[in-house]
């Protein structure tokens, strides 16, 4: 009952995306297999007809011309199966499929931007998002038109098949639908089965899956040509993926004799019908016509049609099951309804005793991480990798929420910061994984402040701020240039330049609170240094952060603080924490040879 109801629920919301996208595509796809269904049983009465009066013409005994209607039937059905498959094929399929994907894609998508970001690091929410997207349309596109066109087909062709076989012998209906039954039932269980193995296979396909489309990306081919990695990569995921075939073949020879048993079953009945229908020929019962068409009957369209019912009946649950992972897709925890809190006046930062822990996880990233910073100061929080910087700013911008104690901006709690539709006008951020969107450079800007619409000129202006004007200049369309090369007339960037562009965006509009975190790491440290030297000029006033474990930054800065083990071990300037001599001098002195001006 539980699979009954799942299929249902799964149709209805089918049904009704396509009732209110396409009403007359849905009606007309319920007509056609209508019709297309009563084609067998007509046919099989008209071969009879055809015979019987043939002979009776043979004889002498009825006039040629009383076969014309019975010809004419039979060409006439003969051609509405194929006219019926090239209308849902050429146009039910793809209507389909764009309504479907349309809603599906839209619908999901609006989701994900409501989503907590935490779902995005954790492990299980992930296997929810991608079932969700990679298995939901798939499975839509199973149930309709698939199989709601031959469930309709073939549920009519076979309720008028059972009447033609009622009129020679009601017992061969259930000679023929009782083995059907009984496959159906075994067919039910083995799909079941197959549902639950490849559950369990998910996370082997799903880091095939990565890996293929890793080794797709011109970045990887790149760096594969010059460290001719290629052969081991390739390598690698074949046997990934020939891993994952044997685990396939041990499943289905595990299965193989059920899957012989339960198939064969309705072929053998089906045999035994057929002498059942020649046994009553020769005993008189039936004409020939009734024999030669129900055999075909029996032979063809019945065990097709039957067969088909098979698959649909078992295979449905199969694929409604996975419509699971769309519910729970949407059942995953947004961000609240954004509300009207204005923003802070003031860009100062306060951090009470935070503590955090990334979900699913047992280990605390920070341990009572307190500190506080003025308005317009310019800061660098340092420390080694995984000493929690970037969890730091991921607290600080609302992504997450802290497991206790408290994060003021402004003097307002972040806990009313956070569902403020206006939160993303407070910060301007560069990260190190900063977006290189595959669109124009206006564009690419002004996406930094998607709230305001900017004049042309305010979007210059914040490139020529952050030395990006002069590049620009000389591309050949201009500000209006695609960036990337996924278009033929884009134009690509070295990191240097997709650096300013991120910066660029980090300055359209005014921003209270600026954040780099580790933009540079690709940068040698002296192209490191002078960035942050142009982004802290440019940053004069405002409240900035620069994230690092690397020192470029630390000179140009009002103050330090130095991160380790989850909280602030160490605090001020850098001449005052060089001659503290404790983590950061460790850390200077170490690389000090990198930075010559530094200290001067």
């Amino acid at each position: 009952m539980e699979k009954v109801k799942r299929i249902c629920h799964a149709y209805r919301y089918l049904l009704h995306i396509l009732k209110e996208d396409s009403p007359l595509l849905l009606a007309s796809t319920i007509i056609v297999s209508f019709v297309q269904g009563c084609c067998p049983p007509l046919m099989t009465w008209s071969i009879n007809q055809i015979i019987e009066n043939g002979m009776r013409v043979a004889s002498g005994t009825l006039p040629l011309p009383h076969m014309v209607p019975f010809l004419i039937l039979f060409l006439a059905i003969s051609l509405i199966p194929s006219l019926v498959s090239l209308y849902v094929q050429s146009f039910v399929q793809p209507r389909t499929q764009l309504a479907l994907r349309t809603t599906f894609r839209s619908k999901m998508i609006k989701k994900l931007k409501k989503l907590k970001y935490e779902h995005f690091e954790s492990p299980q929410s992930m296997e929810i998002i991608d079932k969700a997207f990679n298995r939901t349309e798939n499975a839509a596109r199973m149930l309709f038109p698939m199989y709601f066109t031959s469930t309709i087909t073939s549920l009519v062709s076979v309720v008028g098949s059972f009447y033609l076989l009622a009129q020679a012998e009601w017992w061969l209906v259930f000679t023929v639908l009782i083995p059907f039954l009984v496959e159906f039932y075994f067919s039910l269980g083995l799909n079941y089965e197959i549902y639950n193995e490849m559950e369990a296979y998910w996370s082997m396909d799903y880091s095939n899956g990565i890996l293929g489309k890793f080794l797709s990306t011109r970045e990887v081919v790149k760096e594969n040509r010059l460290h001719q990695a290629s052969e081991y990569l390739v390598s690698e995921y074949q046997t990934r993926q020939n891993r994952r075939n044997r685990e396939y073949e041990k499943y289905y020879r595990k299965h193989l004799r059920k899957i012989l048993t339960s198939g064969n079953l309705a072929r053998i009945s089906i045999i035994l019908n057929v002498l059942a229908l020649l046994w009553m020929y020769i005993g008189q019962r039936i004409g020939l016509g009734m024999l030669v068409s129900l055999s075909l009957l029996i032979f063809g369209s019945m065990y097709k049609d039957l067969n088909k019912m098979t698959v649909i009946l078992s295979g449905g649950p199969y694929h409604a099951n996975t419509f699971e992972y769309y519910e729970r897709f949407f059942d995953l925890s947004e961000e609240p309804e954004g509300n009207d809190t204005e923003l802070p006046t003031d860009g100062s930062i306060e951090f009470r005793d935070v503590w955090f822990r990334y979900p699913g996880t047992d280990q605390d990233i920070l341990k009572g991480l307190s500190f506080k910073i003025q308005d317009g100061e310019k800061v660098s929080i340092v420390g080694e990798n995984g000493e929690g910087k970037t969890t730091m700013i991921k607290l600080l911008l609302g992504l997450f929420t802290p497991d206790k104690g408290e994060i003021l901006v402004g003097g307002q709690s972040m806990d009313d910061l956070r569902s403020s539709s206006k939160i993303s006008q407070l910060y301007g951020t560069v990260f190190q994984d900063f977006m290189r969107y595959n669109m124009t450079v206006k564009e690419n800007i002004a996406v930094g402040d998607i709230h305001h619409t900017y004049p042309e000129q305010a979007i210059q202006e914040a490139a020529q701020n952050v030395g990006a004007y002069d590049f620009i200049k000389t591309f050949p369309n201009g500000w209006d240039t695609i960036l990337g090369r996924m278009f033929d007339e884009g134009v690509d960037l070295s990191g240097g330049q997709w650096q300013r562009i991120a910066m660029a965006r980090a300055f359209l509009g005014d921003k209270k609170v600026l954040i780099l975190d580790e933009p540079t790491s690709q940068l040698d440290p002296i192209a490191e240094s002078k960035l942050y030297q142009d982004f802290a000029k440019l940053a004069d006033g405002k409240t900035s952060l620069f994230i690092t474990h690397r020192l470029g930054s630390t000179a140009i800065c009002d103050r330090i603080l130095v991160i380790a083990g989850g909280k602030i071990v160490q605090s001020g300037s850098h001449e005052e924490l060089v001659a503290a001599d404790g983590l950061y001098a460790s850390m200077f002195n170490a690389q000090k040879h990198w930075y010559k001006s530094c200290e001067s």
